[in-house]
């Protein structure tokens, strides 16, 4: 079984890498699947950018963006300007509860893993909740990419044996009221376990 650090660290960072707003040719679809057969499906209105997906490695990525920025004009949008990420861990084995997580978090080790810079002093944590096997965070960033807002949501939870992150960054000019940004999170990992019940 791979380390509970390890694991995490891949996961935290893999939302954080790289956000660009957006890139890919053709139309944007709803959903993905993933390498391990696991599928991603974008709430409604949000889409895939396929040119800053990577369905493949450990973890993979999954970028999601309005269907109407990413298929000109297009489709629906959401209720919010920003991107969703979704990381998704490569191999299933057992994994730490909630509350691990949660305890990880609350040190240097963890807060590092949280900023894009990879320093403990770069982020805040503003808020937790735990419904259940279910983790939010969230944080403030100060490493995020220019025109990022540097209040993130994350939801972090294990499904089918893999670990997984949803991570909603708002633009710097229209920040996310943080209570809209949870219910964003919250109905994207909801879309992602319907996407992979039964």
């Amino acid at each position: 079984m791979r380390t509970f650090r390890a694991s995490i660290l891949l996961l935290a960072l893999a939302g954080c890498g790289s956000v660009s707003f957006f890139g890919g040719e053709g139309a944007a679809p709803e959903k993905i699947a993933l390498a391990d057969g696991t599928v991603v499906e974008g709430a409604p209105g949000w889409c895939v950018d396929t040119a800053t997906t990577r369905t493949g490695g450990d973890p993979a990525v999954v970028v999601l963006g309005s269907c109407a920025a990413l298929n000109d004009g297009e489709g629906p949008a959401p209720d919010v300007q920003g991107i969703l990420t979704v990381s998704v861990e490569e191999t299933a084995g057992a994994a730490p509860s909630s509350e691990t997580i949660e305890a990880f978090f609350d040190t240097d080790a963890g807060r590092s893993v949280l900023a894009r810079d990879g320093q403990a002093e770069s982020i805040s944590i503003l808020e937790k909740k735990r419904e259940d096997d279910l983790l939010f965070l969230r944080c403030a960033d100060a490493s995020t990419p220019p025109g990022t807002d540097d209040d993130i949501w994350r939801a972090l939870f294990v499904m089918e044996g893999r670990f997984v992150s949803v991570s909603l960054y708002g633009l710097e000019d229209q920040p996310i009221e943080p209570d809209l940004g949870l219910d964003v999170v919250t109905v994207q990992v909801e879309a992602l376990r319907a996407a992979n019940q039964g």
